[in-house]
């Protein structure tokens, strides 16, 4: 007879979980190794990160900085972010592992190096995911703090995925991220350090530095690519700019610079821009104010998702029959709108069937530019005597 489990109750799986070990030795370093692993029953390769660092006294010391990259990793959700997919803490022994996705791919270091104009998936395209990434973790309070050739991956089909996070960290105020490791992190034969450096600050803007020093260094040294494959040197300068104060305030801020620079040169037709022009409208007529700051839904394949699950949901309809589903597809805070105004799902299929033929590149432009559309409404002011 099953014994009924109240909320609270600790729920034990005993059940042990075989996998088959692929490949024994994918990589490691001081803290551990990571293994390729194959589950039998779904027939799919993961790979498993092992903490066991090389020297026994400080496996204890440096154990909850393996337990908190396991809770960053379950904070990110991004289709440019290794996925994480169970954990296994032993805690009585400080040791553990981490399931993830395994990447079939080129380091980025690598995919430069022997980048072809004939690649699937161009400099600039590789950019705009990482800026995609990056703006996951600011949303998320997260900073990497280990940016390098081996951290960052490229799929065979030209999916960018930024891995490791294991020295990486949640961070509360810029102020208050002083970095007893930032001689470790920093290159120190840099030919330009960030002023942070010597200050022994590291904080989202340091991320933005030097993942800007890479991709610079890392284009201008390749023998196969030219450096007129990439469109955003002006970008990327700014970002490498030695004071932070001068650097761009934020990764929302460099997504949104790339989609008006690129969406304004984007060589659409006189009825793409109507198709674009007709939807957004509709949306921002619909919404009065935010009753909180807004955050918005960056992801392009999530903003797809969502769209055509509206879709679905009138499939026989001629208007939309909940407006807040529309919105909900582009707008993650809270808001007003008006449950009146009339949205035409032929004006949401055509745009679907717009977006979904444009490149990830295009979408991306088209996400970016809506969300620079949608962030002119206001947001409520709120009672600051109300208690809570």
């Amino acid at each position: 007879m099953a014994i009924t489990k109240q909320n609270g109750d600790i729920i034990p799986f005993l059940k042990q979980k075989n996998y088959i070990m692929v490949n024994n030795n994918l990589g490691g370093g001081s803290f551990g190794k990571t293994v390729l692993l194959k589950d039998p029953f779904i027939d799919e390769l993961f790979v498993a990160k092992k903490y066991e660092p090389e020297y026994d006294e400080i496996k204890e010391q440096f154990y909850k900085n393996f337990l908190d990259e396991i809770k960053i990793m379950y904070k990110l959700n991004h289709r440019n972010i290794v996925r994480i997919y169970n954990y296994y803490a032993y805690n009585d022994v400080f040791t553990g592992y981490i399931l993830m996705e395994y990447i079939e791919g080129k380091d980025i270091g690598t995919f430069i190096e022997y980048f072809e104009p004939s690649e699937s998936v161009s400099l600039d395209e590789i950019f705009i995911q990482l800026i995609d990434a990056f703006c996951c973790m600011e949303e998320h309070g997260v900073v990497h703090r280990d940016i390098r050739e081996g951290n960052i991956l490229v799929d065979n089909s030209g999916t960018v995925k930024v891995i490791d996070f294991g020295i990486g960290k949640i961070f509360s105020k810029p102020e208050e991220a002083v970095d007893s490791l930032v001689k470790n992190i920093n290159r120190d034969d840099s030919d330009t350090l960030p002023q942070e450096y010597y200050e022994g600050i590291y904080t989202s803007l340091t991320d933005m530095f030097y993942l800007a020093e890479l991709l610079q260094r890392l284009i201008k040294e390749s023998n196969t690519c030219d450096e007129d494959d990439f469109s955003y040197w002006d970008i990327l300068s700014k970002m490498m700019e030695k004071r932070c104060e001068n650097r761009y305030p934020s990764f929302a801020a460099i997504r949104e610079a790339i989609g008006k620079r690129d969406f304004i040169n984007l060589d659409i037709s006189k009825k793409d821009k109507e198709i674009y022009q007709e939807f957004t409208y509709i949306v921002c007529s619909a919404l009065t104010i935010y009753t909180e700051p807004p955050r918005f839904v960056t992801d392009t394949a999530i903003f797809a998702a969502k769209l055509n699950n509206v879709l679905k949901l009138n499939l026989f309809e001629s208007i939309v029959q909940n407006n807040s589903d529309l919105i909900n597809c582009v707008i993650s805070s809270g808001y007003k709108y008006l449950p009146r105004v009339d949205i035409s799902v032929s004006v949401v299929k055509d745009f679907w069937d717009w977006y979904q033929k444009s490149t990830h590149q295009s979408q991306a432009l088209i996400l970016n530019n809506f969300i620079s559309k949608l962030s002119l409404i206001g947001v409520e002011e709120q009672d600051t005597d109300l208690p809570f």
